[in-house]
């Protein structure tokens, strides 16, 4: 039976006091102080999994295996050694003022069988370049839910461009039975977002004061959200720790 996985809190400690103040999914508490000693704060963070975790197996290859390989990585849960969680997106949303992001160019590359970066985030209005830099035929299957947004042919000569004009997940694959390769753009309509690195740490930094709903989304660990209040004294660390559920 697959685990599941649940958010257990956020912790959420100042940077220059020694008390902390831990809000659990089940407690009903709904907002967290962090405050700070600058006009701006900054708030900095990590993601992780608590307990032993087993590395993923890699994904079996089924077509190209003369220039894929027999398998390829699995790059849907990258935990560290010390159960820092990977590609972990982080989005603050200011409450009860209205914020403007600037639309920005990405790419999303087709290498070595997979689509790189796997997980990236884009602003709203944002310009996505889809290229292909191997030398067999890909496609790009985005959806956004079970609605298709746009699936696209890439031979290795083709590049697109696309318009990411509505916030959310965008899941994308490849069909042409490359069923191993899979990737996610979240586009979002907040300034103030953050991808965990290889250890899960993340920054926000420039955040004005205010109260936030603060939303962490992982592929395969779900999302969560809470309310946060950030004030000028100071800034703050968070700590969002998921926890697999034993099987029953």
């Amino acid at each position: 039976m697959r685990a599941t996985f649940i958010l257990l809190g956020l912790i959420v400690a100042s940077a220059w006091r020694c008390d902390s103040m831990v809000a659990a999914a089940d407690s009903g508490s709904r907002v967290v102080e962090a405050r700070a000693f600058a006009e701006t704060a900054a708030i900095q963070g990590r993601v992780s999994v608590s307990g032993a975790q087993q590395k993923l197996k890699p994904l079996p290859v089924f077509k190209s295996r003369a220039f894929c390989g027999a398998t390829v990585r699995n790059e849907t849960l990258l935990i560290g050694a010390d159960g820092g969680v990977e590609n972990a997106v982080v989005l603050l949303r200011p409450l009860g003022r209205k914020t403007t992001v600037e639309p920005a160019a990405i790419t999303l590359d087709n290498k070595q069988c997979a689509f790189t970066p796997h997980v990236q985030i884009a602003t709203l209005g944002s310009e996505l370049l889809l290229k292909n830099s191997d030398p067999i035929l890909h496609t790009v299957h985005a959806r956004m839910g079970h609605e298709t947004l746009f699936n696209v042919g890439l031979p290795k000569w083709r590049h697109v461009m696309k318009r990411l004009d509505r916030a959310g997940v965008i899941r994308i694959h490849c069909d042409v039975l490359h069923t191993w390769m899979s990737a996610a753009i979240m586009v979002t309509d907040t300034p103030y977002f953050a991808l965990t690195d290889k250890s899960g740490h993340f920054k926000l930094d420039q955040l004005p004061a205010g109260e936030y709903d603060i939303e962490v989304w992982h592929e395969r660990l779900g999302a969560r959200q809470q309310q946060l209040v950030v004030s000028v004294y100071g800034s703050a660390h968070v700590e969002v720790i998921y926890s697999r559920e034993k099987p029953s």
